[in-house]
């Protein structure tokens, strides 16, 4: 499927794939030129479909940056391989390039990604590259994002753009509901209280968005139910050891959070919820006909009002919106994951000069801030949060969820999230099909499910 526009960074969690690139011959080491005498050749690969907004605009950001490349380093021409398809196809054809002998130089893949390339020897480390001159951007990441490509001492990859979390609100509901403006809910209790009023106060608004159900794959618990677990008593996913917690209070909290949305009749119909036809951007459409009150959702939503991207454009929307951060359940904070994507370098590179070099120029300001306004990203660069070009794209919402990034957290990179997310997605989806249904038998559903999968020595329980 080709939308018009995409579910921003659905990382799809396929563990069987192996990203790939192509690279020509060349030579060099360090980072002060791309090769003294000798052409050299390199190549990048990404998904041309599924990570801007359109193809044309990868199309356009690309070819601008290979002319902007070429320009400053003639001796080396820099080869784009783009593949299409949806990602599940993308990863797939990746995997196939990896096992050619000669991978390209420079990759862009799903940040969950990191650690099955890594531990299958695809990465080169990046350590000495990274710390050398001309590399401030790296040091503005917020540690959280530093550490996304870092396995054991090493970092093998740097974000290109991240996708975060936060509470969209429609100003005029809230308002008729009598919640006051700004709303900054403290705690989960607060959230229900206002999707109450709004319940009350419009009986055809839905009062709260937050996602179930499967159809989304693991983009739809990214941006929504994981965000409530970032934010419970327990958010803990994987232990140290590897394994994966099936029962936690955590868990037992997020999902009595559901059945409180939906026994209540306070969440969206599950005919939009289950919908394959992109549900994670359903909000954007329901906020501008003025039927949504709340959602649960992604930095990109504000994105998709603008004249650009229109999905649908929504010239009001920076007004008529407004952003909070997901609270914790108690308080003392805000919670939300992190769907990025990154760049590596093949351990297999030839020229690994002009390789860094061009993930260098690839984080230059307006290169990064214009593939984060054309993909619905948060530029990791904390002074580009500032920077006109991005805070003005589709004002006030990127500046918002740039001052939300440092709350977030990031996810596993592991084959068995596939199977973990699967379990979660599985029972949300029951939970708002079947309201009845209590947190306890929806957690005990889903520690089935997982055991089954993974067999009880991958998995575990907590307090």
């Amino acid at each position: 499927m080709k939308p018009m526009k995409r579910t921003k960074s659905p990382r799809v969690f396929f563990a069987s794939t192996l990203l790939a690139m192509t690279v020509a011959a060349g030579v060099s080491a360090g980072v002060s030129s791309a090769g003294a005498s000798a052409k050299v050749n390199i190549t990048v690969a990404y998904a041309v479909d599924t990570t801007f907004d359109t193809t044309a605009l990868a199309n356009k950001w690309w070819g601008a940056l290979q002319k902007e490349f070429e320009a400053k380093y003639p001796n080396v021409t820099l080869t784009l391989d783009p593949i299409h398809g949806g990602e599940p196809d993308f990863l797939t054809k990746l995997a196939l390039q990896f096992k050619q002998s000669n991978p390209p130089d420079v990759i862009q893949f799903p940040s969950t990604e990191i650690a099955l390339y890594q531990s299958s020897g695809y990465l080169a480390a990046m350590d000495s590259y990274l710390s050398g001159s001309g590399m401030s951007w790296f040091s503005q990441f917020p540690p959280v994002i530093q550490n996304e490509g870092k396995i054991g001492s090493h970092t093998y990859a740097v974000s290109a753009g991240e996708n975060n979390n936060g509470l969209y609100y429609d100003k005029a509901v809230l308002q008729k509901a009598g919640i006051k403006l700004p709303w900054q809910p403290k705690t989960w209790a607060d959230i229900i209280t206002a999707a109450k009023a709004i319940k009350k106060a419009e009986p055809k608004v839905i009062p709260l968005w937050t996602d179930a159900g499967t159809s989304a794959g693991p983009a739809g618990a990214e941006y929504g139910i994981l965000n409530l677990l970032a934010g419970s008593d327990n958010p803990s996913i994987q232990t140290a050891s590897g394994k994966y917690v099936v029962s936690s209070k955590g868990l037992l909290e997020t999902l009595n959070f559901y059945h409180q949305v939906f026994s209540q009749g306070l969440g969206a119909p599950t005919s939009q919820l289950f919908s394959a036809n992109n549900a994670p951007n359903i909000p954007s459409a329901d906020f501008a006909k003025g039927t949504l009150g709340i959602a649960v959702a992604a930095n990109f939503i504000g994105g998709n009002w603008t004249k650009q991207v229109s999905f649908p454009y929504w010239p009001q929307a920076s007004t008529a919106m407004g952003i909070a951060g997901i609270p914790k359940i108690n308080g003392g904070g805000y919670a939300s994951v992190l769907s990025g994507w990154d760049f590596g370098i093949s351990s297999k590179t030839k020229a690994m000069t002009a390789a860094q070099n061009l993930v260098n120029m690839m984080q230059e300001p307006t290169n990064m801030i214009e593939a984060a306004n054309w993909a619905g990203w948060v530029p990791p660069v904390k002074s580009y949060w500032n920077n006109p070009l991005y805070a003005n794209f589709d004002a006030p919402f990127a500046k918002e969820f740039g001052q939300l990034l440092p709350w977030s957290t990031e996810l596993p990179s592991s084959a068995n999230f596939t199977v973990w997310v699967q379990g979660l997605e599985q029972v949300s989806g029951t939970l708002a099909q079947t309201p009845s249904t209590t947190g306890s038998a929806a957690m005990a559903a889903m520690k089935s499910y997982v055991t089954n999968q993974l067999g009880s020595s991958s998995v575990t329980s907590l307090p």
